[in-house]
């Protein structure tokens, strides 16, 4: 979370800095006429820097998921993006209309202020003749364009509208970003594109089209996609989840606790999962434990099959159990056991000398997940802690810190309910925890 952060502050104190090195939006004495006209660029500018970051990220660059500490922090760091973008993009349209508003109220501003045109004897060179006609156009396609941006930017931020249908819908937001590149060049004044925010955006325009387009023809993450097989499907029924094999020859390997995107229907988009598996070379297979927890994967059991065909894409993610701590503390919760059951996997095939323990809930256990979970925590050399909320309260910071003596300096590794995660955080935070705490923010919206 502190990388997102850091990145999301870098970002936009790196735009403004950029922006007061052509404008400013302080006026001694104070003009309004000025201030508005710099508010609006300034607003329009951030606003548009938002979409545009958003639009790379969307692309699944592996370059960025490394840097930005995997592909789950890079969504949360997009959504972050957009809801910035949503709030400077409401503060442009508000500050746009003022000038018009303050017209019909008073009709002291003259048209050449409403369009922030300047007036100028010399003759119009090429360039400036394009943008004056492209004006009008622009305002129009912009103030669309907003309209729409706004409307799918609450869509995507309402949970209770369908992933799939979010997924399909969200694709617009590359044309919405087409739109309004043609409304931030034409609009923006001319004299700063041989400023340094002009140049800034120009360069932010190239790369934000190139992202779209990526987008709309179906390119992103193609070279981490592979073709594979439905091997076998085993239900855990008491927990309603199910553990689907995958097949992949061509399958290029993992680390536990990554993730992929797997396209199990033609109509469908992907759908992101957490591997549960080891990576075995020699067998080429890869495991997913899904429960059912909405439209789609409340359905999805039924509908495959043996033998169907898959698109794997990915993996992604950087929940990996990484590091060089002695102890590690294991939190999960749900099916939030995935990235767990492929690290025991792996370990099960070393000499595990590290001290691991893992604190593990669910509402009801099933019985043969948790004959697995044994074999496995034995194999691997790790002490086991299972919780059923239907019987017992449910894991608490305070338990595990009465159970683990050196809690404070071992790393934390949590998958599961985000209040759950929030709730021991900041108890441990509370009683002097010195370590990393690792959360893997499995939410794609």
């Amino acid at each position: 979370m502190t990388r997102i952060k850091i990145t999301l502050a870098a970002l936009f104190i790196s735009i403004t800095i950029i922006w007061f090195l052509t404008n400013t939006l302080l006026y001694i004495p104070f003009d309004y006429d000025l201030f508005t006209k710099s508010l609006d660029q300034f607003t329009g500018v951030i606003a548009f820097s938002a979409m545009t970051f958003s639009m790379i990220l969307a692309t699944r660059h592996l370059w960025l998921e490394k840097r930005l500490n995997g592909l789950d922090k890079i969504y949360r760091l997009h959504k972050w993006l957009g809801i910035i973008a949503f709030s400077f993009s409401i503060m442009h349209w508000l500050v746009a209309k003022l000038p018009d508003w303050w017209l019909r109220l008073d009709n002291l501003i003259t048209l050449d202020a409403i369009s922030g045109a300047t007036v100028s004897d010399t003759e119009p060179s090429a360039f400036e003749q394009l943008l004056e006609t492209l004006e009008v156009s622009a305002h129009q396609v912009g103030e669309y364009a907003f309209y729409l941006t706004v409307l799918f930017l609450i869509m995507a931020l309402l949970k209770k509208i369908p992933y799939h249908i979010f997924a399909k819908t969200h694709i617009v937001m590359a044309v919405i970003y087409l739109a309004l590149v043609f409304h931030s060049f034409a609009l923006m004044y001319i004299e700063y594109w041989t400023e340094p925010i002009g140049i800034t955006m120009a360069i932010l325009m190239v790369l934000g089209t190139v992202s779209s387009v990526i987008v709309l023809l179906g390119q992103v993450g193609k070279k981490q996609k592979t073709e594979g097989f439905i091997q076998s499907i085993k239900s855990y029924s008491d927990m309603n989840m199910f553990e689907l094999i995958v097949r992949s020859d061509k399958w290029k390997g993992h680390n536990a606790g990554q993730f992929a995107f797997l396209k199990l229907e033609k109509r469908e988009p992907s759908h992101p999962f957490t591997i549960s598996s080891a990576w075995d070379r020699n067998t080429p297979n890869i495991s997913f434990t899904i429960k059912a927890l909405g439209d789609y994967t409340n359905t999805l059991a039924n509908k495959l099959k043996i033998g169907d065909s898959i698109v794997v894409e990915g993996p992604y993610g950087n929940f990996t159990f990484n590091d060089n701590k002695e102890s590690q503390i294991w939190i999960g919760g749900g099916v939030g056991i995935t990235p767990f059951l492929a690290r025991m996997e792996g370990l099960g095939q070393l000499s595990n000398m590290q001290k691991i323990d893992f604190f593990y809930a669910a509402y009801k256990l099933d019985a043969t997940l948790e004959g697995q979970l044994q074999q496995l925590a034995t194999a691997a050399n790790i002490n086991l802690h299972l919780f059923e909320a239907s019987k017992s309260a449910l894991i608490s910071g305070e338990h595990i810190r009465n159970t683990i003596s050196d809690w404070v300096s071992a790393s934390v590794w949590f998958c599961g309910p985000s209040k759950m995660g929030k709730s021991i955080k900041k108890d441990f935070k509370t009683n002097g925890f010195k370590a990393k705490f690792h959360q893997e923010l499995f939410e794609m919206r």
